[in-house]
């Protein structure tokens, strides 16, 4: 009986596609997938009694197109603004863009649960913002503020599923999240965010 020889291992070609949420995960997504998640950097939690919590972590990371593809791929519509570009639909046709636009460094991002109007406005924003923190109703479900080598991401203490989803999808681990008082954003804060648009 003849043996049949295999070949060695790195002569085996494997082809991996897998989808999650109408999106193709490539194989180094898939890989993290089945053998772990990847390292999650330092996490801070900013609390408050009442309104938004903010966390802080490196949420875009070394792969910032697969995370601007996971927010874009969430049941929340994103909009964003930078220091050179108007409120703009983040999609994966403005993907690109955004990209740009984050690698300069000034980027907020606004969440809505439905679509967001089709006139996005920096005073539309503050109304929504001075509603969230006050636990009002707003079509404001989440806010991500990306400058000066920090990023935030604000959302209510009790968040809605789709923010808790979201917030499972990008692998946050709110439990291990360093406490810190709110007080201590100073003028990171949301509100002194929404007073300087």
């Amino acid at each position: 009986m003849l043996r049949q020889e295999r070949p060695p291992f790195y002569q085996i070609g494997v082809v991996i596609a897998v989808r999650r949420g109408g999106r193709l995960l490539g194989v180094p997504s898939v890989l993290q997938r089945l053998f772990g998640r990847r390292r999650k950097g330092p996490v801070a939690c900013y609390l408050r009694e009442n309104g938004p919590i903010a966390y802080e972590l490196d949420l875009f990371g070394q792969e910032p197109r697969e995370r601007a593809d996971t927010i874009i791929s969430s049941e929340i519509t994103w909009a964003w603004k930078s220091a050179t570009r108007e409120w703009t639909e983040l999609m994966r046709i403005s993907l690109s863009a955004f990209l740009a636009d984050l690698s300069a460094g000034k980027v907020m991002l606004t969440g809505t649960e439905g679509e967001p109007p089709v006139n996005l406005s920096d005073a539309t924003v503050k109304d929504w913002i001075r509603h969230f923190s006050r636990l009002q109703p707003s079509p404001l479900a989440a806010v991500i503020n990306a400058a000066d080598g920090r990023q935030l991401l604000f959302v209510q203490q009790h968040a809605s599923d789709p923010v808790n989803r979201l917030l499972d999808t990008l692998d946050l681990d709110k439990g291990a999240a360093e406490r810190k008082s709110y007080a201590r954003l100073g003028p990171a804060s949301l509100e002194a965010l929404a007073d300087r648009l």
